[in-house]
């Protein structure tokens, strides 16, 4: 088995050997087969990409997923490969930054595009916050921490 590794940068930009990849049909397998790394292999990598006889193993700054964009009731990430859009799954991690559902117990991050998408509405309450998309409100908690400053 041949083994590589990677770096998911920030951006959700995907890098082998400090060189970023942008072939759209590559981005779209890499990341539809992305999973968490249970080889008890290279810790370090938090996650895998598995291909055929080889182990992709993969680093990253922050999530791997940057749903990127929205077009109807579908969020783009990676080349041009999309997933419904789920704003009941929504949720806020510690950081306050907004997660969406990938797969295989992954969670992607939302980008300010969509979170700006003039389609969303946004309305803050003390508890949560609600999206209002297609005359459907969606009650999002708000992280709560215990720490007292």
């Amino acid at each position: 088995m041949r083994i590589y590794f990677y770096r998911i940068d920030s951006n959700s930009r995907l890098f082998h050997e400090d060189s970023e990849l942008t072939d759209k049909k590559f981005l779209d397998f890499f990341f539809t087969h992305l999973e968490k790394n249970r080889t008890g292999k290279y810790p370090e990598c938090a996650y895998i990409s598995p291909c055929g006889k080889e182990m992709n193993f993969v680093q990253t700054e922050h999530y791997p997923v940057l749903f990127k964009h929205r077009i109807g009731d579908k969020l783009y990430y990676g080349g041009e490969k999309g997933i419904l859009f789920q704003p009941e799954n929504l949720k806020f991690d510690t950081f306050g930054n907004l997660l969406h559902p990938f797969h295989k117990e992954i969670w992607g991050r939302i980008s300010t595009e969509i979170l700006l998408d003039p389609e969303l509405e946004w309305r803050e309450n003390p508890e949560n916050w609600d999206l209002i998309w297609g005359e459907k409100k969606f009650n999002i908690p708000k992280f709560r921490s215990n720490l007292s400053y």
